[in-house]
This record gives structure tokens, C-alpha cells and sequence, in this order.
């Protein structure tokens, strides 16, 4: 196949344009945002499935984030150095064995992979512990919760209801601000 002049500068014209227009690695390397990746412990985040699908597995989405923002919350607080140790965590109490969270006393059981409520939880689990989601649900002062139907007496200040649970911060209160 015979080309013309004119197709010969068209193809090179081409060319040209092509090998202009993909930049150099030096380009790519000052041009390219840095992305950090952060270590994903599945092992961790199924400990904070597991409390979030006991704790709030009925829950709304807030509900359920707000469960493991108290986790993170106590990881950064100092209470233990991973999810996992702060779920569970326990305290003695008058020779009495006090879990963080009471599912864990119960010895429950792993929940079934393939239940939806148990797959919803993974998720929130994945995307607080993975891409630091849900920061806004609770302060980061939140540290304790308990459902609206007990009422421990708890000297803290409450900071949220979401769903069936309060959240307090550790801030104490006087006993005559807590019955308002």
C-alpha cells in the first residue's frame, strides 16, 4: 500500500501528538497524589463485627457506627491498644468478672457469616476501622453507652441517644444535672 504525502504527515502528526501527550515518569512521580494504605487487620475488624452485631446488630446504620466509634474512642483513650483487646476487656468488681461489653460475659458465639445483619456490621466495622468513616456520629469524648431501657446510675455526662442507646463522656456530673 502506496501513502501518500499527506497520510505520511497525518501518521506522523499522530505519533507526535501521542508520545507528547504521555508524560515522563519524572512527570507521573511529581504529579501523582500519595496515597497512604492503612494495614488492614481483618482479625480486628471482625472483633468490631462481632461487638457491633451484638451490641447494635438491630440498628440503624448510625446506631451501628456510633458502637464502634465508642471502640475507636477507647482505643485512643488509652483503655486498650486494639479493638479487640477493648471489646474484651474485664474488670473485678467486688470478686465479680464485669465485662466492657456484655455479650461477651454471655459467651456468645460467632454470629453466621451469611446473615445480613452480621454482613451490615462487617461493613460498618470495615469502613471505621479502614477509611476512619462515621467521625461525626459521636465525640470523641464518647467513651461508655448503655440501651435506653436500663438506667446504671452513671455519674458521666451524656453526649448522644442514637437509636436504643445513650453515650457518655467521662466528664462527671453532679447529681442534680443528671435527672434533667
Amino acid at each position: 500500500m502506496l501513502l501518500t504525502i499527506k497520510n505520511k504527515l497525518v501518521i506522523m502528526t499522530m505519533m507526535f501528538l501521542t508520545i507528547m501527550a504521555i508524560p515522563s515518569p519524572t512527570q507521573i512521580a511529581i504529579d501523582m497524589p500519595t496515597i497512604t494504605l492503612k494495614k488492614i487487620d481483618m482479625k480486628q475488624i471482625a472483633c468490631m463485627a462481632r461487638n457491633i452485631y451484638y451490641e447494635a446488630g438491630a440498628e440503624a446504620m448510625p446506631g451501628q457506627a456510633a458502637v464502634a466509634r465508642v471502640v475507636m474512642n477507647r482505643v485512643n483513650h488509652g483503655f486498650a491498644e486494639t479493638p479487640c483487646k477493648v471489646i474484651y476487656q474485664k474488670t473485678i468488681i467486688n470478686e465479680n468478672i464485669v465485662c466492657q461489653f456484655s455479650w461477651v460475659c454471655a459467651d456468645k458465639t460467632d454470629p453466621s457469616k451469611s446473615n445480613p445483619k452480621y454482613k451490615r456490621a462487617l461493613q460498618v466495622a470495615y469502613d471505621v476501622m479502614v477509611f476512619d468513616m462515621y467521625k461525626n456520629v459521636v465525640p470523641k469524648s464518647a467513651l461508655f453507652f448503655h440501651s435506653i431501657h436500663i438506667d446504671p446510675l452513671w455519674p458521666y455526662k451524656q453526649v448522644a441517644i442514637i437509636g436504643n442507646h445513650i453515650f457518655y463522656s467521662k466528664q462527671k456530673v453532679k447529681n442534680e444535672q443528671k435527672s434533667n
